[in-house]
């Protein structure tokens, strides 16, 4: 009766501690400067970072970051549920029918940038149609500044940020609309483009307010998981915890290299 009774036993145990193991989720990401940091030979840091460790903490998994992955390949690994989780996502239609998207905090609304020397003050929707701009293809802009766009003299799609910024240098648009921290990244680190521009007054952020997203792929072995996740996000919105982890303005922190930035931020 004891030999049976181990047979059952380790038959039985290695099956139980295999559902009694706390799943492992993979969370995809870059270097997204200000938000998490993934520098060769480090392990990623920064608020994003933060984020994500209490919310596995809170909904009960082991956080595994993946190597450091373009964007692009981090959502092709969604697609496939080679990846779990990603986050800072901006909503889209075409993420939504691979990925669940669980909002957390308020997005960083984009920047309409000038040349430095000219001498238009862009306060007001109506004052875009008098201009040529740029945006990048393949960004997920707001819907509803979309339309404002396309009242523009003349609108050009081009294929990065970087390319945008010498497009605007030489005059061959008037204004550029990209996303703030991204282009303020790509200013601080060329050279030649520190104080060549400034950011227009205009305020896209009345347009409608948006949120960045959490994403969990559809495809993703921990599927279960599910609720738990979106009830920590919660939690962590209700308790002030994703607010504090993200209270700084990518304009107000560090030089921003702008031609009307502060005197002390040129320092």
């Amino acid at each position: 009766m004891n030999k049976i009774l181990c047979c059952v036993l380790l038959l039985i145990l290695p099956r139980f501690a295999a559902a009694t193991e706390t799943p492992v989720l993979t969370w995809c990401l870059d270097h997204f400067s200000r938000f998490h940091a993934y520098e060769t030979g480090k392990a990623p840091y920064g608020p994003s970072v933060d984020l994500m460790q209490e919310l596995a903490k809170r909904a009960g998994f082991i956080l595994q970051f993946s190597p450091k992955t373009p964007s692009a390949r981090c959502f092709r690994q969604m697609q496939t549920g080679e990846a779990d989780l990603m986050s800072n996502l901006n909503f889209a239609e075409e993420r939504a029918e691979f990925i669940y998207l669980m909002p957390y905090n308020e997005r960083i609304p984009e920047s309409l940038y000038l040349k430095a020397v000219d001498p238009r003050q862009i306060r007001n929707f109506n004052q875009l149609a008098s201009l040529t701009l740029a945006t990048v293809r393949n960004y997920t802009y707001h819907p509803g500044l979309m339309p404002l766009i396309k009242t523009s003299r003349r609108h050009v799609e081009i294929d990065s940020i970087e390319t945008g910024f010498e497009m605007l240098l030489r005059g061959r648009v008037d204004g550029l609309i990209v996303p703030t921290q991204s282009s303020l990244d790509v200013i601080a680190d060329k050279q030649e483009l520190h104080y060549q521009f400034k950011r227009a007054p205009v305020d896209f952020s009345v347009v409608e307010k948006r949120f960045i997203n959490i994403g969990l792929s559809k495809k993703s072995k921990h599927l279960a998981l599910k609720s738990r996740i979106e009830q920590a996000i919660a939690s962590m919105v209700q308790d002030g915890t994703v607010k504090k982890l993200y209270a700084f303005n990518p304009l107000e922190h560090g030089p921003t290299y702008l031609a009307d930035s502060e005197p002390d931020q040129k320092n």
